[in-house]
């Protein structure tokens, strides 16, 4: 789906009638739907016409970067207030109810905005409030966004390839993190796709944790979380190896955790919830002696933004339909032990899931 097919799709979908706009203020939204990837906009559509609000210092950026079928308006911060000026759009659009992303505006901003909606002239009939919109929008990505975030796996994949060899005893979490970004960087990378999590041993129990000067050792898991971007699009991959020597529970875990991997990619089809795909990973961990240790959710959509629909999890009703993007990544973490995880990169195809990440995902031995 092109942007302006974006935009079609957007107003046909949540613009009832002529009277009616769409106003976006999410930066990622933005430049899904107009291209535009600077900052300080707001993207106004209505069933006719499109308004980009900007600035001075990104307005010529933006007449760059934008559809030709959307206006973009630089609007003198110092002279006008954003709520006049979209009062002003809304007006000459004959706009009477304004559709907002709410989940993207706090109450202190919405109230002095909607106060700017209100004059003598002008005044809105009804505000009402969207929170996925154009996050549904997203969730089904087209062959250039998959063709992105497979360039961007395959540098994460080069990358931890290239820095294996340097898992030495007494190298530690931050140098090895320092060495695998500064690799997805010289192989393109735009930017990280989120803060390295790069853990040894007992640490690598913590799900999210922060790179720091714990050496390495022999008997060491180690835990590599990670993904590079390219056109603004994520990568995410964990792999979970061992610094010497496994011990029999260090291996016994990481094939119950590697077990409940493959059955969830196995299980997926079209049309099934996340929830549906959930239990099938939940049902192997759940039975095991490590029920406890169970990491909460299976998953979640990668895009623009790393976490993105569908979350995969208890609750998830969203039905995963080709083109769908997520991660699959079940982990068993054991506190002053170590934990233990592993996440793919899926996509859904015409020919069923296709996994994206190629990095080995045998428990090596380094």
């Amino acid at each position: 789906m092109k942007k302006n097919q974006r935009i079609t799709t957007l107003t046909s979908q949540h613009l009832l009638s002529y009277q009616q706009a769409f106003i976006c203020f999410n930066a990622i939204n933005v430049t899904y739907l107009s291209g535009f990837t600077g900052h300080a906009a707001t993207l106004i559509m209505t069933q006719k016409n499109h308004y980009l609000i900007t600035d001075y210092r990104y307005v010529e950026q933006a007449r760059s970067q934008v559809n030709t079928e959307i206006k973009v308006i630089c609007r003198d911060r110092a002279k006008q207030s954003l709520g006049l000026c979209i009062q002003e759009i809304l007006s000459a659009e004959a706009v009477n109810t304004l559709i907002y992303e709410a989940a993207h505006i706090s109450v202190a901003q919405w109230q002095t905005l909607n106060n700017d909606l209100i004059s003598d002239t002008f005044k809105l009939k009804q505000s009402i409030a969207r929170t996925d919109a154009v996050e549904l929008l997203r969730y089904h990505k087209n062959n250039d966004e998959i063709a992105a975030i497979k360039q961007a796996a395959a540098i994460a994949d080069q990358a931890l390839a290239n820095i294996l060899p340097l898992a030495k005893a007494g190298i530690s979490e931050r140098e090895l993190a320092t060495e695998l970004e500064y690799q997805m960087s010289k192989l393109g990378s735009e930017e990280l796709s989120f803060a390295t999590i790069l853990l040894f041993g007992e640490r690598s129990a913590l799900p999210h944790g922060i790179p720091s000067d714990r050496q390495l050792k022999k008997g060491d898991l180690m835990l590599f979380d990670f993904g590079a971007v390219i056109n603004g699009y994520r990568s995410d991959m964990t792999r979970t190896y061992i610094f010497g020597q496994a011990s029999d529970e260090q291996k016994q875990v990481y094939q119950l955790v590697q077990y409940a991997q493959q059955a969830a990619i196995n299980a997926v089809s079209a049309g099934m919830t996340g929830q549906a795909l959930q239990r099938v990973a939940d049902n192997i961990l759940l039975s095991s002696d490590y029920a406890k240790y169970k990491g909460e959710g299976l998953g979640h959509g990668v895009g623009l933004v790393l976490h993105e629909l569908p979350f995969i999890d208890v609750n998830c009703e969203l039905k995963l339909e080709k083109g769908c993007v997520f991660t699959i990544e079940p982990g068993i973490y054991i506190p002053n032990w170590g934990g233990i995880r592993i996440e793919d990169d899926v996509v859904l195809t015409d020919n069923g899931l296709e996994i994206i990440n190629k990095a080995p995902k045998e428990f090596l031995v380094l």
